[in-house]
């Protein structure tokens, strides 16, 4: 599996949209790896993101979206494909999911943002779960050219189908980093 996101992400990469960012973050809740295209430029964006969770939670996601500003605020709307395996594979399911990305830079803080970044996945686009809610909320940094830094809080939980349970799986702060090329 890591090694499809690997590949799947050198793909995107090498496609020469905007820039681009590999990078982890993480907590005592979770551990997540992505690749990126740059978050807080116009135009075409692409992510795909591997979440491992303590609670046996693993989420496989990739989007795409494009991103403009209104004003200072940077709005990306976006669409999702994800493989989520819930509950130590109790619970797997797959599906679709639209999300939307905001992010506003910090007067006189310099290559600083405030962001928040939301995605669902409704009933009718999933399998075995009634929704997928993914929320993120944060500040991201760069302090050089090729260095992003985030903190913030993340929160994913799932709204169990067929018998299957309400889940919280990740909630809770992080920190993270990313080399932009």
């Amino acid at each position: 599996m890591k090694q499809h996101f690997l590949a799947l992400g050198l793909m995107l990469a090498s496609t020469g949209i905007g820039a681009t960012e590999t990078g982890i973050k993480g907590s005592s809740d979770f551990f997540a790896a992505a690749i990126n295209s740059e978050k807080n430029a116009a135009g075409l964006q692409y992510g795909a993101e591997y979440v491992k969770g303590e609670h046996q939670t693993q989420l496989v996601e990739a989007n795409l979206g494009y991103g403009f500003t209104l004003g200072a605020l940077h709005v990306a709307p976006r669409v999702g494909l994800f493989w989520a395996d819930l509950d130590n594979d109790k619970s797997k399911s797959q599906g679709a999911n639209a999300g939307i990305r905001l992010m506003a830079p910090l007067p006189k803080a310099g290559q600083t943002w405030l962001y928040l970044d939301y995605s669902m996945a409704p009933d009718f686009a999933t399998y075995h779960l009634h929704h997928l809610h993914q929320l993120e909320v944060g500040i991201y940094f760069q302090p050089a050219n090729w260095l992003t830094l985030s903190s913030g809080y993340r929160y994913l939980s799932s709204d169990g189908k067929y018998g299957e349970n309400d889940q919280r799986l990740i909630d809770g702060l992080f920190m993270g980093a990313a080399w932009r090329f």
